[in-house]
């Protein structure tokens, strides 16, 4: 733009002097006068035509035109991104195996020792019926004076009443170290036992033929130390019993003759204390299997170490037997034998692991709605819930309370206490308690051959006599027959110096009264099983 004005102005200028000349050529030639210097104002351009040198632009950088400052809101802290930090390979703890620890044999099915045994006619044709069942342990010769104390010997024999008492039959004379460890089938049918010398093992008894056989061949009822007893379905069709495998402990099943052998509850942990509900549905056991995968020596999950004992105790699970189905049923740590209420109710006592001063808790679990419920209060200064009993209909239990001082009481289904007794001084762990069918009456009495009071009959609000009766006879594991109408109980009698240290059978009407002598005229020492078969 500059350089044109610069230019215009210079064309402006050499169009004058040309016109000047011009003018000069069309007139008569004049002498030249003397030109007379004056001063002659420059012309002075208008100041928008002023040419202003500027700089020639570079390719320097031109800085940018500062903005009116706004107000600029102060940024938000932005979080520092977490450095994640890659993990060093820690050396990891490389644990020094055990020795190695052979698994011990799995107990197997025998199905020997074959034998016949003469089974009376009456108790042939009565299989089903209502009977008696007790153990008498007496000489093989006659007393020279029934009823008074003679020495023991090296046999037992199971015999049957029938519920009047009238009428006795001998079913089978075992070794006196079977003891107790006779088992009835439900109605009757077989009688299960366990024989500790000759051929030892677990043996069924077929009363129908006569004809008895080893199951299996086994040391104890104990595996691997835990107390652990078969359990008879309710159809009397098979036998489970907990059974030693390599490293472990599982429930099997088996028929009295040896038929369907099958292992039930399958897994590397201890599954014992098998029970059966009373409509067959399930099968009630304890398991350490949800703390335990297995007890197999180094392998993975493992719970051996050399220090170690075996569990005390488990979960509570059920086994459903038409789908093959088991179930956890709670979270609590079963310290003893779980008890069927009724076919939808179990009766567990949880308390801690291998703490039995910690105390424990009564607890009712409904299995169909998989509900747990505390009976007894939770007490944590190590009362422990022992011994209890539930009415046929599941709405009263009592049981023995052993704490500060120990006590006899009585809650319904909602843990509600109803009753407390502290006037029956059972000993610690002696304790019995029978209901009636109807549930309107409860029997108190000892356990285990220590007897001290005579059978207590109270009512279902807990009410009876004030003071204990006199043990005459003492009584113990007292049990209603299934139609209410006669109570058995092991009894001893007393004398001056104490008792005259002989046990027998007796039998008492429904409130406890008109007690009599069913063993009496046996000889020896005698103890009551229990009630078999139906009304």
């Amino acid at each position: 733009m500059i350089m044109r004005l610069m230019r215009l102005r210079l064309l402006g200028l050499g169009i004058v002097a040309f016109a000047l000349c011009a003018c000069n050529l069309m007139g008569a030639v004049t002498p030249i006068p003397t030109l007379t210097p004056t001063h002659t104002q420059t012309p002075t351009l208008a100041p928008s035509a002023t040419f202003t040198p500027t700089l020639t632009p570079t390719a320097s950088r031109t800085s940018t035109p500062t903005q009116t400052p706004s107000i600029t809101p102060t940024p938000s802290r932005t979080p520092t991104a977490t450095i994640t930090l890659t993990p060093s390979q820690t050396p990891t703890m490389t644990r020094t195996p055990y020795p190695d620890v052979p698994p011990q044999p799995t107990v197997a099915l025998a199905v020997d020792q074959f034998a016949r045994v003469q089974i009376s006619p009456e108790v042939q044709a009565g299989i089903g019926q209502v009977w008696l069942s007790f153990i008498n342990t007496s000489p093989k010769e006659a007393t020279a004076t029934p009823g008074t104390p003679v020495a023991a010997t090296n046999t037992e024999t199971i015999n049957l009443a029938s519920p009047d008492g009238r009428l006795i039959y001998p079913v089978i004379e075992l070794p006196a170290s079977t003891g107790a460890r006779v088992y009835w089938s439900p109605d009757g049918a077989y009688l299960a036992y366990f024989l500790e010398e000759g051929a030892r093992g677990l043996y069924a008894l077929d009363l129908r033929n006569g004809i008895t056989i080893r199951l299996f061949a086994m040391d104890a009822l104990n595996p691997r130390g835990i107390v652990s007893e078969p359990s008879w379905s309710p159809d009397g069709r098979q036998i489970t019993v907990a059974l030693t495998t390599a490293y472990d402990v599982d429930i099997f099943s088996v028929g009295p003759d040896g038929a369907n052998f099958r292992n039930l509850t399958q897994h590397g942990a201890f599954d014992f204390w098998a029970r059966w509900s009373p409509d067959g549905r399930y099968l009630a056991f304890v398991s350490d299997r949800d703390r335990c995968l297995t007890w197999q020596p180094n392998a993975p999950g493992s719970c051996y170490t050399p220090e170690i004992s075996q569990p005390d105790g488990g979960n509570p699970y059920v086994l459903e037997i038409a789908t093959g189905t088991i179930i956890k049923l709670a979270d609590v740590w079963v310290i003893e034998p779980p008890l069927w209420v009724t076919s939808s109710q179990l009766s567990i006592i949880g308390g801690v692991p291998q703490d039995l001063s910690a105390g424990s808790t009564l607890y009712l679990v409904d299995v169909n709605r998989r509900a747990l419920r505390a009976i007894s209060n939770q007490q944590p200064n190590g009362t422990r819930i022992v011994r209890e009993s539930w009415s046929t209909d599941g709405t009263r239990v009592v049981y023995q309370e052993l704490g500060a001082e120990n006590a006899l009481v009585m809650r319904d289904a909602e843990g509600v206490e109803i009753a407390r007794n502290t006037a029956y001084a059972f000993p610690r762990f002696a304790f019995a308690a029978a209901w009636s069918p109807s549930g309107n009456r409860v029997i108190l009495a000892g356990r285990s051959s220590q007897c001290p009071f005579g059978i207590i009959v109270m009512n279902s609000a807990f009410e009876g006599p004030s003071r204990a009766p006199t043990a005459n006879p003492g009584g113990c594991d007292p049990i209603y027959s299934p139609d209410g109408s006669t109570i058995a109980f092991t009894g001893v009698r007393g004398s001056g110096a104490g008792t005259d240290g002989r046990f027998d059978v007796y039998l008492a009407n429904a409130a406890g009264t008109g007690i009599r002598n069913l063993t009496g005229r046996l000889g020896g020492q005698a103890s009551l099983l229990g009630w078999i078969g139906r009304p």
